[in-house]
């Protein structure tokens, strides 16, 4: 009996460890970073309001090259969403957009772990963490 539940929790941490090892198979397990970043010019202030279904991150003020950041877990049925609207200060100009939903493209685009969007004068990009790739996903509306 003693020797059976030994080999139960083996099979128990094993199984553990290779779900942690291979988290990007089970994205469950990675806890996720967003993050937004102010990258227009002229030292423009960009108000941000993100949220999902369960939680409402109110309304942030980021100044020229300063960031909003969250991190979180996907729920186990997948339908983990947040979305975002941003707003250029004393300017027209904004953006509705998605900024994080369960898609293996979206997983690999932020290298299985942080998701960076950036705001620029033209548009609203997704960033590698590094800041060497940048991919332009959304433009900015005229008007709220």
């Amino acid at each position: 009996m003693e020797k059976n539940v030994t080999i139960s929790a083996i099979l128990v941490l094993a199984t553990f460890a290779l779900a942690f090892a291979s988290a990007n198979i089970y994205p469950e397990f990675i806890k996720w970073h967003v993050y937004i970043v102010n990258g227009l010019s002229n030292n423009q202030n960009l108000w941000v309001h993100c949220k999902s279904s369960d939680n409402d991150l109110g309304t942030q003020i980021l100044s020229q090259g300063s960031n909003f950041t969250w991190s979180f877990r996907i729920d186990f049925g997948h339908s983990t969403l947040f979305w975002c609207h941003l707003k250029k200060e004393n300017v027209c100009e904004s953006a509705r957009f998605d900024a994080f939903w369960f898609d293996d493209r979206l997983f690999e685009k932020c290298g299985w772990k942080n998701c960076v969007w950036t705001a620029r004068d033209d548009a609203i990009y997704l960033t590698t963490l590094d800041g060497k790739v940048s991919q332009l996903y959304y433009q900015w509306d005229a008007g709220d």
